[in-house]
């Protein structure tokens, strides 16, 4: 009896070793966009950072972070890269959660204008993307330069037709994330000014979602930890970091050694100061009527997930 039991039991032991290595082999889905505000993600997938840390992670591209962000409202991947704007918006229809700041930047996104204008006042017709931060950015330069909204004409489209429309003359000026700005100058633009001079610090965010975060908070931290850990690497070998790049997403050798200048790397915690701008977005958001009602900064962001 006593034998028979012994049996049972290491059975069940086994069964439940078993079940568990094979969860352990389910991979977690993380969208990204193409471009290298994402390097940290591409040296973690290419330098196998994401398995040393334990966790099996699946790497998905998207054009750019909004669609990887849809890609997680709709319960395709278990996390997303995006930055503030994009996320706020989409929060009001899933229960999302940011974990961490994996990159900052007030150089990234950038103003690229037709050769001719020397002066902000000059533009008369702003290349937008709706409720992204490049109408969060155009926002701030109106403000600061104290140009009447209404004295301006905001056209609205995706990123890739911005550099044709601005080399035609149908805007005079887009706000953008790079590579944007780089093909506008490549077509003949100029790039006039950053976020930065207008007092935005974009942060790219590390986003799940709340269904997901109650059953996995383990494995978020340590897909934290790899990416930490992959950002000192951008930091330390940027030229290792592009050739993770090129690798992973096929981008330019030169052009990421380019953009990473421009970008800090680096999984951080939030301040009191990301808190002030993330829920300045909020307001902006509401006030151009992108979003019915304000984003709950406060549910959505997790401090204190993070702890370096």
């Amino acid at each position: 009896m006593r034998r028979a039991a012994a049996l049972a039991l290491a059975a069940l032991l086994a069964t439940g070793a078993a079940a568990a290595q094979s969860s352990s082999k389910v991979p977690i889905t993380f969208a990204v966009g193409i471009d290298a505000a994402y390097s940290q993600v591409f040296v973690a997938q290419h330098d196998d950072l994401f398995a040393r840390a334990g966790v099996n992670v699946e790497v998905r591209q998207y054009t750019q972070g909004g669609d990887g962000l849809d890609a997680l409202v709709a319960g395709q991947v278990d996390l997303a890269g995006s930055a503030e704007p994009t996320v706020l918006i989409r929060s009001l229809r899933a229960d999302l959660k940011v974990l961490a700041v994996m990159g900052q930047s007030g150089k990234y996104i950038k103003l690229t204008a037709r050769p001719e204008i020397t002066d902000v006042k000059q533009i008369k017709k702003f290349g937008i993307v709706p409720g992204s931060v490049s109408e969060f950015s155009t926002a701030k330069l109106l403000s600061k330069y104290a140009i009447a909204p209404a004295s301006v004409e905001l056209i609205k489209s995706g990123p890739p037709e911005f550099p044709a429309l601005l080399s035609r003359g149908d805007v005079d000026a887009y706000f953008l994330w790079e590579p944007w700005p780089t093909r506008g100058v490549q077509l003949g633009g100029k790039v006039l000014l950053t976020s930065g001079d207008v007092g935005y610090v974009y942060n790219m965010w590390v986003v799940t979602s709340a269904g997901w975060l109650d059953g996995h908070r383990a494995e978020a931290q340590l897909v934290l930890a790899a990416l930490a850990k992959a950002c000192a690497q951008v930091t330390a070998d940027p030229n290792h970091a592009a050739m993770a790049d090129q690798m992973m997403a096929k981008l330019p050798t030169q052009s990421t050694l380019d953009l990473l200048k421009e970008i800090e790397c680096k999984l951080r915690d939030f301040t009191p100061a990301d808190i002030a701008t993330y829920k300045e977005i909020a307001d902006f958001l509401v006030d151009r009527k992108i979003t019915p009602t304000r984003a709950d900064v406060d549910k959505l962001i997790q401090v204190g997930f993070y702890k370096e």
